[in-house]
């Protein structure tokens, strides 16, 4: 297919939480314009670092042009640390396990701004992702109460 003619394809790394209506917003704030393909890839807390197989086999597959990041405000990530988590999901599973268990990142979060920002700055870090798709991508503080998405820039 002729590049020039492929409409533009926008990746959205938002939360699981229903309540992150991605449709409610998008076109209003986040500027991508009806006709754009878009592509949500959801997890708990929206994490860029849980999305890097989606972006990669997408980003290979269809050459994406724009990266999205959206966390939401009364996050679930908000109410756990990770040691909780850990110790939770050790409590249910074996001690063979307990190794792995450890090195999972659950996403705890204490400021979902600030976790906007450093799902950027990680991204920007990051060499996997095409300099050109990571060094232009966007993050986004959707309110829950307001149904309004604030524009997260890294200083």
């Amino acid at each position: 297919m002729n590049r020039s003619s492929k409409p533009r394809l926008t990746i959205v790394v938002a939360c699981v939480d229903p309540r992150c209506s991605i449709d409610q917003f998008i076109d209003l704030d986040l500027g991508v314009s009806n006709g754009e393909m878009v592509m949500v890839s959801r997890n708990a807390g929206g994490n860029i670092r849980f999305a890097v197989r989606d972006i990669l086999l997408l980003d290979t597959k269809f050459v994406v042009d724009e990266l999205i990041v959206v966390h939401h405000t009364d996050c679930g990530s908000l109410m756990f640390t990770n040691d909780w988590m850990r110790d939770a999901v050790k409590a249910r599973v074996g001690e063979s396990h307990w190794d792995e268990i450890d090195q999972i990142n659950w996403g705890a979060n204490t400021d979902m701004a600030g976790s906007v920002r450093g799902d950027l700055e990680w991204l920007r870090a990051n060499k996997v992702i095409r300099d050109e798709l990571r060094n232009t991508a966007r993050g986004f503080l959707y309110n829950i109460e307001t149904g309004k998405a604030e524009e997260i820039k890294l200083a």
